[in-house]
């Protein structure tokens, strides 16, 4: 059985090592284990570079039919696990055929690369960067490292950004006014904003306010809908007055809803961006 086990490892350690790894920012991600690693941030059209080192283990010899390495956009539909659409796809030649009998390095460097899309993990899906090294064999499988990085682009503060009003309500029991201070925010922003009581005719308990994140994927009959609540936050507590003013201090991807409970009943108003 040990046999077998050793017949199939790889018979080098390849790392890859970016060439700022050192004093690049970096970002935290979560793997399909559980585990959560910290890998380098970049930004759109960003120059990326470093140097792939190949290691054979002691008394291996390496023999190959090529090194090449591949800087790959992906977005991955987890219902459709395994099938990848490459939105981004550069490939530098390391090597030509040949053997490794010690260690070797290879530098390399991918310019000004078109990254237009942040990366990111959801629950059905996932978008993702990565540099791929292939050292391809005859006869066996080929040796496959891959290394993530994580993409994140700004944009700057909007010229425009009007505020946001929206009547809901139950005909001829409850008609509110809701007015938010602006309509677009950026992830560490402050949400201000009012609940005007038009009228009320039904006895109200408590009133809350959630933000939640939604993510829609698919089309059509394949569109598959997640909602996760990120806060919650009482705004009132008994019978309302004319107004109310509020404030939340968490914002990211959001939509905004009001919760209200009369007599064990609960009505559900929300507007998003």
């Amino acid at each position: 059985m040990n046999y077998l086990i050793g017949a199939f490892k790889y018979p080098c350690n390849v790392t890859v090592k970016f060439a700022d790894g050192k004093t690049r920012n970096e970002a935290s991600i979560k793997k399909e284990n559980g585990q959560t690693v910290m890998v380098p941030l970049f930004e759109n059209h960003e120059t990326i570079a470093g140097e792939v080192s190949i290691d054979p283990l002691h008394g291996k010899k390496v023999e190959h039919v090529g090194v090449k390495i591949e800087l790959l956009g992906q977005i991955e539909l987890y219902f459709d696990r395994g099938r990848f659409y490459d939105f981004t796809s550069l490939v530098r030649e390391l090597d030509v055929p040949g053997e490794i009998y010690e260690k070797k390095s290879y530098p390399f460097e991918f310019s000004t690369v078109e990254m237009p899309y942040e990366s990111y993990n959801g629950v059905n899906v996932r978008l993702r960067y990565i540099l791929r090294v292939t050292i391809s064999r005859n006869y066996v499988p080929n040796i496959v490292v891959q290394q993530d990085f994580w993409v994140r682009n700004y944009t700057p503060v909007p010229s425009i950004n009007n505020s946001i009003k929206m009547e809901v309500g139950i005909e001829d029991c409850l008609h509110i006014e809701f007015e938010y201070n602006k309509s677009k925010y950026h992830l560490k922003d402050v949400i201000i904003g009012k609940i005007y009581f038009l009228l009320v005719r039904i006895k109200i308990k408590n009133m809350e306010l959630e933000i939640r994140r939604r993510e829609s994927t698919g089309s059509g009959p394949n569109t598959y809908v997640e909602t996760e609540t990120l806060a919650k936050f009482e705004l009132m507590d008994g019978a309302p007055v004319r107004a109310i003013s509020f404030r939340s201090f968490k914002v990211s991807y959001c939509l905004l809803w009001m919760i209200f409970s009369k007599k064990g009943d609960v009505c559900l108003f929300g507007s998003g961006w």
